[in-house]
């Protein structure tokens, strides 16, 4: 038994351990995985989820929408999905609820409301219809249950901490149900609750969400965010001071607004200086790509190199591509083609299903490339390559594919299939909206229109390049000469001469204007320097790694020293483990031969348990047999001397009968009780005396004068002591029944038997009769009754006395049998 303990408890000993361990690991690396932004501020937090998805929704062109963008650059940063609509009523504090929520549980995050009662269970709702409203893809159904959360918080009688936002997320509900004038509505009311209860901040929170909420373009924007925006300035608010003029920039650049727009992105960048917000790389890559617009290279790749050296963590790193097409762009730009291929690859390194949306442009710029490369046979290999692995999905997929695919086919000399696929492009070009067309749409339009002048179609071919202006308010330097060129050509095979002179003049002169001979110095240049930076860099990694390689191998060196130790140490441990374990193996052994014997010295002792058990309750059979016995003969016995007695002439005789056959009965009742009662060897006093008591009272005063008191404790006695008791107690009733009362007088039989120490008892007979007379006659009866009472009083070993007072009193005290 011992044994199998021990093996029990080293058994939980080691797996508590292992678990500890266990626990450690996951936690410490759960901690490490959590929240990956850099920062611990939920203001800064937010801010890096709406400028991320901000970016992520507008360079892909709406090929995701602003709710998935949202959620994705929450899940890059493991950051919560409920913090960006949440600040009007949450400070960001995470709960079992919230958690499960993230993990997108949401039948279990439900259950937990049956057990919420106030601010818990109203915030809950809020977080519930926070997660259905802005979750990707919502449906009807999601929307349905929103609002039905929603309902519930604003009609509580004391939820005016949660009003505000309830109400706005209601607003964002009705836009999305696509009721936008409601949601303009309501937008408008919390405006006046917040004026009403001098509210700015919830105000200026207000005002930017009702502007977020209208399409790009709409002019009722930037008056919304003008307003926010002086609110937020006047309270200090940095964070949402910048994520407002994030928005206002996004209407500037729809706008072509570009001057304006470079300020706007110059004032962000201060203010992300002032509150310590590094993550700057889209800030920068807008920078690049107006400078590039404005056909400024110098300043364009200074930008590029600064949003590439600000992409500082892993998560960063997910946009590279995005970033190294800018890169490839400007270098494709200034001619450098080969350059331009090396970035686009570059680009392409480790491309994924689930990171599609960030290198697909780099994959089309490649495929481009190529064909100025004139590699059109590599550039066919890409695409239908790239196709099967990973097909278009979106309409910007579908459509950029197939004007890639349709230029190969052009160069390749297969003018049908180049139509067909240039026809795919201008179908879906069509309906693909305005506030997403960026400046690859001119030039995809002007290299169709170029497709069509050469096989002849002209008239085709104006209208295509018409198209191409007309699809942007203002096209940058490099679209425009581009243009002028393409009137040129056009010009010139309709023998348009005069108009075809002002088209290449025109054109040069922008082509002139966008890369002068100073900027192309100024650029080769700033690439030298690039370059020689790069050098450096890549010269102090050398210097770094041999560095290192010298520290890893004086650090391998001290490794074996310290694995060969080690490895000694353990010997020395599975040595002491093995000793231990002999030793143990021995002491279990000795424990479980003991055990042996134990168990079987215990199931001989059982054995012989059982046997004296079976003999025990053989013996109490016996010993109630005997008393059954001893009780039927005395019943013989009473009724042989009930027969004799009806034969005596003499009164002495029958007299001493009869009181030899009450005596014989208050023995037998003895033996009854021994017979019936569970116990064989002791008399419960009370029933025996009060069952005596009764036979001597129907016995003798049958017109029953007698009135009998008694006061027994409960006491049992041994047989021993019960039968003579029981005779004394017949004598001493008797005796009063017959001679302490005169002739039809009422009289009193007291009987008590009380504890008068532990263990010392106490019978007292008491009568209120005549008293005892003067006792001449020794030989009478009463005397034969006294002396039997004094003899029986002898064998319990215990004294005996009488007083005459008002009556007889007889008082025996003796010592009482424990056993």
């Amino acid at each position: 038994m011992e044994c199998k303990l021990f093996k029990v408890v080293y058994l939980k000993f080691t797996i508590s351990r292992f678990s500890l361990f266990f626990l450690l690991f996951c936690g410490v690396n759960l901690y490490a995985q959590y929240n990956k932004s850099g920062y611990t501020d939920i203001a800064k937090q937010r801010l890096l989820i709406h400028i991320t998805s901000d970016y992520l929704h507008t360079i892909s062109q709406g090929q995701i929408d602003k709710d998935s963008a949202v959620r994705a650059s929450c899940r890059l940063y493991n950051l919560s999905i409920l913090i960006p609509n949440n600040e009007s009523y949450s400070n960001g504090a995470t709960s079992p609820a919230i958690k499960l929520l993230e993990q997108d549980k949401v039948n279990q995050a439900k259950n937990l409301l049956a057990n919420l009662k106030g601010e818990n269970r109203s915030l809950l709702l809020l977080e519930l219809s926070n997660y259905f409203i802005f979750k990707t893809g919502a449906q009807k159904a999601d929307l349905d249950k929103a609002e039905k959360y929603l309902n519930e918080v604003l009609l509580q009688k004391n939820g005016t901490k949660w009003k505000i936002g309830a109400m706005m997320l209601k607003a964002h509900l009705l836009n999305q149900r696509g009721n936008s004038a409601e949601s303009q509505k309501l937008f408008g009311e919390i405006e006046t609750i917040c004026k009403q209860s001098h509210n700015n901040l919830d105000l200026a929170r207000a005002l930017l969400e009702a502007g977020k909420t209208l399409p790009y373009g709409d002019p009722k924007r930037l008056v919304y965010f003008e307003k926010a925006l002086s609110i937020f300035k006047t309270l200090n608010e940095k964070e949402k001071e910048i994520e407002t003029l994030s928005q206002i920039n996004i209407e500037y650049f729809i706008a072509r607004r570009f001057d304006d727009s470079q300020k706007l992105t110059d004032k962000i960048l201060q203010l992300q200086k002032e509150i310590k917000y590094y993550h700057n790389q889209y800030a920068f890559d807008v920078l690049s790509l107006l400078s590039y617009r404005k056909g400024d290279l110098v300043k364009a790749l200074y930008y590029s190199n600064k949003s590439i050296e600000s992409m500082r963590t892993k998560e960063d790193s997910i946009f590279k591509a995005l970033f190294f097409v800018r890169r490839g762009g400007l270098y494709q730009y200034s001619s450098k083609n080969q350059e331009a291929l090396l970035w686009y690859t570059k680009a392409l390194e480790n491309k994924t299903r689930e990171t599609k949306l960030y290198w697909y442009k780099a994959f089309l710029s490649k495929a481009w490339i190529l064909n100025k490369l004139n590699r059109y046979n590599e550039a066919l290999f890409l695409l239908t390559k790239t196709e099967k692995e990973f097909p278009p999905n979106t309409d910007f997929e579908k459509m950029h594919f197939a004007l890639l695919l349709g230029e190969t086919y052009e160069n390749l000399k297969k003018t049908d299939l180049a139509e067909k696929n240039y026809s795919v492009f201008q179908n879906i070009a069509k309906n693909y909206p305005l506030e997403h067309l960026h400046d690859e749409f001119p030039s995809a339009f002007f290299q169709i229109s170029s497709f069509y002048r050469n096989i002849g179609k002209t008239t085709k071919a104006r209208q295509l390049l018409n198209n191409g202006v007309s699809h942007t308010f203002e096209i940058g330097v490099s679209e425009k000469s581009q243009y002028y060129y393409n009137l040129f050509k056009i010009d010139s095979t309709e023998k348009k001469y005069d108009d075809a002179v002002k088209n290449l003049l025109l054109s040069q002169k922008y082509k002139d204007s966008a890369f002068t001979e100073e900027q192309q110095k100024k650029f080769a240049e700033l690439l030298i320097k690039y370059e020689t930076d790069e050098k450096d860099k890549n010269i102090k990694l050398l210097h770094t790694q041999n560095q290192l390689q010298l520290a890893q191998s004086r650090e391998t060196e001290r490794e074996k020293s310290i694995l060969l130790v080690g490895a000694l140490l353990l010997l020395v441990i599975v040595f002491l483990l093995l000793n231990r374990y002999i030793i143990k193996q021995k002491s279990n052994r000795k424990l479980e031969a003991s055990q042996r014997e134990l168990d079987q010295k215990n199931t001989f002792l059982e054995s012989l348990n059982n046997e004296q058990q079976k003999l025990l309750k053989e013996k109490e059979w016996l010993v109630k047999e005997v008393h059954h016995r001893v009780k039927n003969n005395l019943q013989m016995v009473t009724s042989l001397l009930n027969s004799q007695s009806a034969y005596l002439k003499d009164s002495d005789a029958k007299m001493a009968v009869k009181d030899s056959l009450r005596r014989m009965q208050a023995m037998s009742m003895i033996h009854q009780k021994l017979y019936h009662d569970d116990t064989i060897s002791t008399i419960a006093m009370p029933q025996y005396i009060d069952e005596l008591v009764h036979y001597l009272h129907e016995s003798f005063d049958h017109e029953n004068q007698i009135t009998f008191k008694k006061n027994i404790e409960p006491i049992n006695l041994h047989v021993s002591q019960a039968i003579p008791l029981g005779l004394i107690i017949t004598e001493s009733v008797v005796n009063a029944i017959k001679y302490a009362f005169l002739e039809k007088q009422h009289g009193i039989i007291e009987i008590s038997l009380t504890y008068k120490e532990i263990d010392s008892i106490v019978l007292k007979i008491s009568d209120n009769g005549i008293g005892l007379p003067d006792l001449s006659n020794k030989n009478d009866t009463n005397s034969l009754g006294l002396n039997l009472i004094k003899g029986l009083a002898k064998q319990l070993k215990g004294s005996f006395s009488i007083e005459n007072n008002n009556g007889v009193h007889i008082i025996i005290t003796f010592m009482y049998l424990n056993n």
